[in-house]
C-alpha cells in the first residue's frame, strides 16, 4: 500500500509540473493550451518504445482518440488522486465501527 500511495503522490506532482510547463509555454506563445496525453508521450520519447495509439485503439476502440486528446496534466492528476484515495488506509479506518467495550 505504501508503494501505491507513493505512486499516487508522484503522479499528482507530475500533473502539477505538467500544468506549470504548459503555463510557462503559454507565457512564451501568448495562449494557454494544455499538452495532450499523446503529445506528452511523444515528447518524452515513449513513442519509439510503446506505440500508445495502437494499443489504446485495441483496448478502448473508438474511445482511444478521446483519451489520447485529454490533457496530460488532467490524466496524471486524476490517476494520482484516484490511486492515493484507494490506497489511503486512514479512510478505511475512519469508516469502521468503533470497538465495543
Amino acid at each position: 500500500m505504501q508503494v501505491l500511495r507513493f505512486l499516487g503522490a508522484l503522479s499528482f506532482v507530475i500533473s502539477v509540473a505538467l500544468a506549470a510547463l504548459d503555463a510557462a509555454r503559454a507565457l512564451k506563445f501568448g495562449r494557454f493550451e494544455l499538452t495532450s496525453l499523446e503529445t506528452a508521450w511523444t515528447n518524452l520519447g515513449g513513442d519509439g518504445v510503446f506505440r500508445m495509439r495502437l494499443y489504446f485503439t485495441e483496448w478502448f476502440g473508438s474511445l482511444a482518440d478521446a483519451i489520447l486528446n485529454l490533457p496530460a496534466a488532467v490524466v496524471a492528476f486524476v490517476l494520482g488522486v484516484g490511486i492515493f484515495v484507494v490506497s489511503n488506509g486512514t479512510l478505511r479506518e475512519r469508516n469502521q465501527d468503533p470497538p465495543v467495550i
